[in-house]
């Protein structure tokens, strides 16, 4: 090796870090550099040309944000447009008619149902339960219609009216019948003198009604009544999705019964007992039993809730007797004895006996009072102007109305629910009615 080799050596020795070149002909930035500079060299030991990128010039850059900003405009303005459009032609919620099915057989109809609900909170749920041929459906459609006609009258009554009237011819009679059924006062269906000759039911299962003032009607089949025991005979289907296999076959009407009713004191606000007497022990008995065997709270998680809907008894078909201050302060004073344990709210002053419907039906007069109100039965000669101890039945009507309309209405669940959501809560309180072991063990104290 020559001397100028070994001194080239030697000073390639000394240089810096820096600058030292590896062994594959990259050359290393300091440590404390921010990049990393490679200079690969081919096998000629040529250097290889760097990669040059260029800059988009700034005029292209603004034309290009301008661009894109202008397309967002013209995209907000479309989407506001098709907005306006579709709120324009946007289908008005759909108007009942008629009322529908809620739970027929032991199964609930909830897709049907949707269609006339929304997201709307300020609503209430009226339910009336009562024993067969009482009137049930009959006061829910007077309580339907804000005005009550002549007409409406006729179609709801059309049992009373044929009952006192000549008959003339048989068909005639039939055609007047369907026609009434027909007309569209009657939005729940009322019984005809086929079902009263026949002694069935008219209403079957849970009917659901949702007025223009959303208001929620529901129309329940009659409880200790003989036609839905035979049904419940007759079909072998009715009986395994409504009553479990374990309960009795005399005893699976009444239960049917507790179940309807305890479901309904669970979704209702209002319950309306209909009887066209002035009283039966058996109907209380029966109420109390649905009180007792309804679902009530298990733990704070759950959406069942300890709620007790205000109860209004209701005497339909009152004589002018009823109407006398000693007669209702008796028939008070034995419903205030009868249900003095129960949680249902029957205090809450909407009753006739209150005073505001009636000055001489007043605490003062018939002591204290309980929601109880008298519906008359409808005279046929309404045309001669006699008092008959009562207001007439288009302002008791209105009255009744009133008092549903200014009761307070208690929270179903923890949370606040709306007509949508109170469908879905009602379907998870049917479940748990359903498969309540409850029912079972109370067909065991049962003769």
């Amino acid at each position: 090796m020559s001397d100028f080799e070994r001194k080239k050596i030697i000073t390639n020795k000394n240089r810096p870090f820096s600058n030292r070149e590896s062994s594959s002909g990259r050359i290393f930035t300091s440590r404390g550099g921010v990049s990393i500079k490679e200079r690969d060299v081919n096998s000629e030991g040529s250097i290889k040309q760097p990669t040059i990128l260029l800059k988009p010039r700034e005029s292209n850059i603004e034309d290009n944000s301008f661009a894109k900003k202008k397309q967002r405009e013209n995209e907000a303005a479309t989407s506001n447009q098709a907005s306006k459009e579709i709120e324009g032609t946007t289908p008005v919620l759909k108007h009942m008619k008629k009322s529908i099915k809620l739970i027929e057989d032991g199964i609930m109809n909830t897709e049907h149902v949707q269609e006339y609900l929304q997201e709307n909170s300020d609503f209430i749920v009226v339910a009336v339960v009562g024993t067969q041929h009482t009137g049930k459906s009959a006061i829910l459609n007077l309580l339907t219609h804000e005005k009550i006609t002549d007409s409406i009258k006729k179609n709801i009554f059309h049992s009373n009216f044929e009952s006192k009237e000549d008959f003339e011819d048989t068909i005639t009679l039939l055609q007047r019948v369907e026609e009434s059924q027909e007309d569209s006062s009657n939005i729940f269906k009322v019984h005809d003198l086929e079902d009263t000759v026949d002694c069935t039911n008219t209403t079957q299962g849970i009917d659901i009604y949702v007025s223009s003032n959303r208001v929620i009607f529901l129309d329940c089949q009659p409880f200790i009544a003989v036609s839905p025991l035979y049904d419940l005979i007759n079909s072998e289907n009715k009986r395994t999705n409504l009553v479990n296999d374990f309960i009795p076959l005399e005893n699976s009407g009444e239960i049917q019964g507790l179940q309807y009713t305890a479901f309904l004191m669970s979704v209702c606000h209002i319950l309306l007992l209909v009887q066209d007497w002035r009283f039966d022990c058996n109907v209380v008995r029966f109420l109390q039993s649905a009180e007792m065997l309804k679902p009530t709270k298990s733990n704070p998680e759950d959406d069942c809730l300890e709620h007790f809907p205000h109860l209004i008894m209701i005497q339909n078909r009152a004589q002018m007797a009823d109407f006398t201050p000693k007669e209702f302060k008796i028939l008070q004073k034995t419903y205030d004895a009868l249900l003095k344990k129960t949680k249902l709210q029957f205090h809450t002053n909407l009753g006739i006996g209150s005073g505001r419907i009636m000055k001489t039906l007043s605490p003062e007069n018939c002591g204290n009072p309980v929601n109880l109100f008298l519906i008359p039965e409808e005279q046929i000669d309404s045309d001669d102007v006699i008092y008959w101890g009562h207001p007439p039945l288009e302002d008791l009507i209105k009255k009744l109305r009133a008092n549903l309309f200014e009761a307070t209405k208690n929270s179903l669940t923890h949370v606040q629910l709306t007509e949508k959501t109170w469908l879905v809560y009602c379907n998870k309180v049917w479940e748990t009615v359903r498969k309540s072991p409850f029912f079972v063990e109370y067909t065991k104290l049962m003769p």
